[in-house]
């Protein structure tokens, strides 16, 4: 019996986790723009369902209903989870019932109940995927003992990521708590793209870069200038969500000139982040790169374009909600983007 190739497995497999991450970074975008955050107010069940409501009945009140522990309904305007297992009498008894913390909304909506669900849904066949690339990097472990432990690294991140995005939920939002999740599928994003390029050096798919000093400072640079903006755009975007709620949605023409220093701050490290990836754009072009380096290289330009021109629709536009997530993902992608371009850059193929 033919032993299965483990190079191709792992390959495949980290390109399919990477795609999740990202489906998971837009699902979480989506989430915010719509502000379904706490379309789910438990977790990691929703609404104490597994499967989430698809009707408003499903969380109102019911007589002579069995309702196990921890299903939620919505009565007297306010959201109400079972303490225990039991059956409704013919009138709302509140001592079956608990009040549900930190919950603001006293009405059910399903496409932001749904929209949360399927965010989380696409977390957990990340998390899945990461663990079989864990699995197959294992029986690889002579031919690559590192990638066994980034993945190793990978797997507690998903975990703290888990328990962050239970973190969130419980805090309703805090905007630290969203920050750190942000910053923890950078990470994992990371930590995979890594193992990917190690298993392609191994079987020699990977098109090296050869870079000078000045080429690998600024290499550098535009990584940390893009982690900088996530990190510093993720601030901007709980401005934004704070003046959202006073504004109760209105008057959006006026709340770019209601943030502070930090969006000035952005919006100056958006124009040096687009200038200085253009130079590097030119500085690895004139290389005369291979096929596979063009295409990444390309892309590299084309996402830093993009990515300022959502930010200049946003700022001239009063910030359509439907750009917010695309100006989020095309700065994961962009720098997913720059680090696979690091990975390619050492000269060392075992490290």
């Amino acid at each position: 019996m033919q032993k299965p190739d483990t190079d191709k497995l792992f390959l495949k497999l980290a390109t399919t986790t990477l795609i999740f991450l990202y489906l998971v970074i837009i699902a979480g975008s989506v989430v915010r723009a719509t502000g379904s955050g706490m379309g789910c107010p438990d977790w990691p069940k929703c609404f104490g369902y597994y499967i989430p409501p698809t009707d408003p009945s499903q969380v109102e009140f019911h007589a002579e209903v069995p309702y196990k522990k921890g299903m939620m309904i919505i009565a007297d305007d306010t959201l109400w989870r079972a303490r225990k297992d039991f059956a409704s009498g013919k009138k709302f008894d509140s001592s079956n019932w608990e009040k549900f913390p930190d919950y603001n909304s006293t009405k059910f909506f399903v496409v932001q109940t749904w929209t949360e669900y399927i965010n989380r849904l696409l977390g957990a066949f990340s998390g899945l995927f990461t663990f079989l690339l864990f699995i197959v990097s294992v029986f690889r472990w002579r031919k690559d003992k590192l990638s066994i432990f980034l993945l190793l690294i990978g797997i507690m991140v998903l975990a703290f990521i888990g328990w962050m995005g239970k973190v969130v939920v419980n805090s309703n939002l805090t905007p630290l708590m969203i920050t750190f999740h942000m910053l923890s599928a950078l990470v994992m994003i990371a930590l995979v793209i890594a193992a990917r390029a190690r298993v392609c050096m191994h079987t020699r798919q990977l098109q090296k870069i050869s870079l000078g000093k000045a080429e690998k400072i600024l290499l550098v640079f535009v990584l940390l200038a893009t982690l900088d903006q996530v990190i510093f755009g993720t601030q901007v975007r709980q401005q934004i969500d704070v003046i959202n709620g006073n504004m109760s949605g209105l008057s959006r023409e006026t709340w770019i000139t209601q943030l502070n220093g930090i969006y000035t701050y952005h919006k100056i490290m958006a124009v040096v982040v687009a200038i200085t990836n253009i130079i590097l754009f030119i500085m690895l072009w004139k290389k005369k790169p291979g096929l596979q380096n063009k295409l990444l290289i390309s892309s590299l330009l084309l996402i830093v374009l993009a990515e300022y021109g959502a930010g200049v629709v946003m700022h001239n536009f009063s910030i359509p909600a439907f750009v917010q997530p695309v100006h989020l993902v095309l700065a994961m992608l962009l720098f997913g983007i720059q680090f696979a371009l690091f990975m390619r850059s050492w000269k060392n193929s075992k490290i």
